[in-house]
């Protein structure tokens, strides 16, 4: 379970993409894991997918594990609340935004090469990248240079040196690696309900209670 908690804190903090700038829209991955020794884990951890909200200023992830959910929401004073279900418990925290920028990868932990193998993602161009990490990891990315969220860097991947809104990705935590890859972006309208965040019906805990959760 505290493997569970830890990848979800992960995507919590990374999901949060001649240029269509992106402001309203849904964006929707897979998510498949491997390295996972814990079979509780493992077996929640099947037909992952991941979905990202924009509307101009408004922005929430939301995480479907069939057993388990989250969704993370940013609110209009700059703070992130998150919402988890784990099979009927539910518990809510909130981070302030340096909480949130503190649990991303720092630029200057890794180097970016991009490549010439290209291919064609949910209808999009996309290059690809080689990241190392300054730890001697590698993983890789494939962005399309097609759509840009506009410099907001809430809505980037892990991998903010990259320029681009980020397709097809892989990172890890705790010996486990994810891969994200994009099978839908809809840039039709969303309703302002998907960004409501809930006052009652949620245990609240602080933030060092989840980190203690995830063995973070």
């Amino acid at each position: 379970m505290k493997n569970v908690i830890a990848i979800i804190f992960l995507v919590v903090t990374h999901s949060v993409v001649a240029q269509k700038i992106v402001t309203e829209g849904t964006i929707k991955y897979n998510v498949e894991m491997s390295g996972i020794s814990d079979p509780q884990a493992q077996a929640m951890m099947q037909n992952m997918k991941m979905s990202i909200f924009v509307k101009n200023e408004k922005f929430a992830t939301e995480m479907d594990m069939g057993m388990m959910k989250t969704k993370t929401i940013k609110t209009t004073d700059n703070k992130f609340v998150t919402l988890m279900d784990m099979m009927g418990q539910k518990i809510k925290y909130t981070m302030d935004e340096k909480q949130f920028e503190d649990k991303k990868l720092k630029d200057d932990s890794y180097e970016v090469t991009i490549t010439a193998d290209k291919k064609i993602i949910a209808g999009y161009n996309c290059k690809k990248a080689i990241i190392k990490t300054k730890d001697g990891k590698s993983f890789f990315a494939y962005f399309t240079n097609e759509l840009s969220m506009g410099g907001k860097s809430d809505y980037n991947g892990p991998y903010n040196k990259i320029d681009g809104l980020m397709m097809e990705y892989s990172m890890e935590k705790n010996g486990a690696t994810m891969t994200m890859s994009c099978t839908e972006i809809n840039l039709n309208s969303i309703s302002d309900d998907v960004f409501a965040i809930p006052t009652s019906g949620y245990t609240e805990m602080s933030l060092d209670q989840i980190m203690k959760m995830g063995g973070m």
